[in-house]
């Protein structure tokens, strides 16, 4: 079992959850449609014709690139990191904050794993 350390102290939505995120493998959902720039990511739900496109930039669109199907939440947050050069910890719960916002947009999905 891991520790609150680890885990993350935070509980509720969006906390980080390191036995969670060490399993999970986000991938995009099929009805979402992107364009990708150097600078910014426009994804809209072809489902949800209502809603808006949705931009992001910066750590969002790293975020965005790193949704691929094949890297769990951990390796994600690792990724995140790595070019934002801060300890991973740092970014833990952003990352969960945002994938779980993704989620409930229906942008993203769990690919099983």
């Amino acid at each position: 079992m891991a520790d609150s350390a680890s885990a993350g102290a935070e509980s509720g939505p969006g906390a980080y959850d390191a036995a969670r995120a060490a399993t999970t493998v986000w991938r995009r959902a099929t009805s979402a449609a992107y364009v990708e720039s150097p600078e910014r990511v426009v994804v809209l739900d072809l489902d949800h014709l209502d809603r808006s496109p949705v931009v992001f930039e910066g750590s969002a669109a790293q975020v965005w690139a790193c949704v691929d199907g094949d890297r769990t939440e951990s390796e994600i947050v690792s990724d995140l990191a790595e070019a934002f050069e801060v300890p991973a910890e740092e970014v833990a719960a952003d990352v969960r904050q945002f994938v779980d916002r993704l989620h409930d947009l229906g942008l993203i999905v769990d690919s099983g794993g």
